[in-house]
């Protein structure tokens, strides 16, 4: 089971902006190791990996947050998270997921 591991107490957008500008770089720094470590391998580590993460975004919740919130954040997220990862797919010179 995922557990989340920080909140953010008072959020606003400042806060909100910070965190989502150092976790996209974390996953992007993240992503560029795990390419040397696969260097020859063809992309379906990429592939196996986006799938992943992205089928583990969508199966998160919060409590405490109406619903039709949570929803709008969730889909927020996750497009933030498909865009982090096909500009790392893009700038390792991978080909477009089929």
């Amino acid at each position: 089971m995922n557990e989340h591991i920080a909140s953010i107490p008072d959020l606003d957008g400042r806060k909100l902006a910070a965190a989502l500008v150092a976790v996209q770089t974390a996953l992007r720094t993240t992503i560029e190791e795990l390419a040397k470590l696969n260097e020859g391998k063809g992309q379906h580590w990429f592939n196996t990996l986006e799938e992943v993460v992205i089928r583990d975004a969508k199966g998160t919740i919060t409590e405490d947050i109406p619903i039709q919130a949570e929803a709008e954040a969730l889909k927020f997220g996750v497009d933030v998270l498909q865009a982090t990862l096909n500009a790392s797919r893009n700038q390792l010179g991978l080909a477009a997921k089929e």
